[in-house]
């Protein structure tokens, strides 16, 4: 009877150590998956960032490119624009 107690002990440490390996496993995995999908966000972030800025650029020369065709209609178009914003924040 002793006998079997200590088998069955020594199964349950044997159980014991192969689910703490387990464990040990599924964790790394997690870190390593979790890694990997903070990785691809940051990229997709970047990739955004990097479209936003050319689009940014690509509006600036187009607007450059329109004041130096037309400076009157740009300078009144601006003048117009700051009256109307001041008249509306003086309230």
């Amino acid at each position: 009877m002793a006998d079997k107690s200590n088998d069955d002990i020594d199964q349950i440490k044997q159980d014991l150590e192969s689910l703490r390996g387990d464990l040990g496993k599924l964790m790394q995995s997690l870190k390593e998956s979790g890694g990997e999908q903070v990785q691809a966000g940051v990229d997709s972030a970047r990739e955004s960032a990097e479209r936003l800025r050319d689009r940014a650029q690509d509006t600036a020369s187009q607007l450059e490119s329109e004041i130096e065709a037309r400076p009157f209609t740009s300078v009144l178009t601006a003048f117009g624009i700051g009256f109307l914003l001041g008249k509306l924040l003086e309230r």
